[in-house]
């Protein structure tokens, strides 16, 4: 397929007994690994309704600052520009070593909310670009791809990027990748979705990635040069209004690291094959992952919402 490619100025986890993982827990254990549980086993009430997206300490005025190069910082330990670092790089990324509610976390503790309802998209098959940014490859619609309606609030899809491994783990269990999906209100407030994949899982292949397969290919190791995809994607195959999600309120995982993001992170884990979690490493020559560590939760709660896939 014939493309126009241009450069940009400027520079696993365990087998599982159930693709549903619904963790309820008095306390976080990292060293056990993940377990199905029912719902109606959950201690404590249901928590109180969620706060309003871009609630979350943030500037009274002006948009969220926007995401940094990936050229200034990476996910190697102890490094100079390493997650524990972030916070030195820059004093605009105060909150990547200050910050109260920073993602991502470890889900280990969650309470039953009903009042949640499942996830209200309206997604549509459009035109987008794959770029590689270096240290993950990115998805972007043209002025957004439909919306995702939260609390009577419209998010916008702007783009989707992914993760290897797993940047959120549950009970301690990291898996072999992570889809973000981020989405962008008209006041510029932040609400994702997540999709976990694991090798281990049963499933067919992802079927966008292996679609997009030449596209990663040729621009594996080509940090900062993308393509106009030629054929429109959906981005609606990553979730339905069936899907079980646990949400809580986070932040940017790459630095600025900017609170006031509404996360919501479906239950149920997806098959990836090897041959799509290596397509992901290619996005830099050497291999290397780009999860940053797990977060304090700051008596955070993480609500969880039960679809009807749950209950089927």
């Amino acid at each position: 397929m014939e493309t126009a490619r241009r450069r940009r100025a400027g520079a696993a986890g365990p087998a599982f007994a159930s693709a549903i993982l619904v963790i309820f827990a008095f306390s976080c254990v990292e060293s056990k690994p993940a377990r199905a549980r029912t719902p109606e086993h959950a201690p404590g009430p249901a928590s109180a309704p969620a706060h309003a997206p871009g609630s979350a300490p943030e500037p009274a005025h002006g948009p969220h600052p926007a995401v940094a190069s990936h050229a200034l910082f990476n996910y190697k330990d102890k490094d100079p520009t390493g997650p524990d670092k972030w916070a030195k790089l820059n004093k605009g990324w105060a909150a990547c070593g200050d910050g109260k509610k920073q993602s991502p976390i470890d889900i280990c503790k969650v309470e039953i909310n009903k009042d949640m309802g499942p996830l209200d998209q309206a997604y549509k098959s459009s035109a987008c670009t794959l770029e590689n940014r270096g240290h993950d490859f990115i998805l972007q619609w043209k002025g957004g791809n439909g919306k995702l309606t939260i609390e009577k609030k419209d998010y916008v899809l702007q783009q989707v990027h992914w993760h290897v491994p797993s940047e959120h783990t549950v009970n301690g269990t990291r898996f072999d990748m992570e889809l973000h999906m981020v989405h962008e209100d008209s006041s510029k407030a932040r609400a994702v979705i997540s999709v976990l994949y694991s090798t281990k899982e049963a499933g067919d292949p992802d079927k966008t990635l292996t679609d997009l397969a030449p596209y990663f290919k040729r621009l594996a190791g080509k940090y900062n040069e993308d393509e106009d995809v030629k054929e429109p994607v959906d981005p609606s195959v990553w979730v339905d209004k069936a899907s079980s999600y646990y949400r809580y309120d986070g932040s940017l995982t790459t630095p600025p690291c900017t609170e006031g993001v509404l996360w919501n992170i479906l239950s149920k884990v997806k098959h990836v094959s090897k041959k799509h979690i290596k397509m992901m490493e290619s996005v830099s020559e050497k291999p290397q992952p780009n999860a940053r560590p797990a977060q304090k939760m700051n008596d955070r709660v993480v609500r969880y919402f039960e679809g009807k896939e749950a209950k089927d």
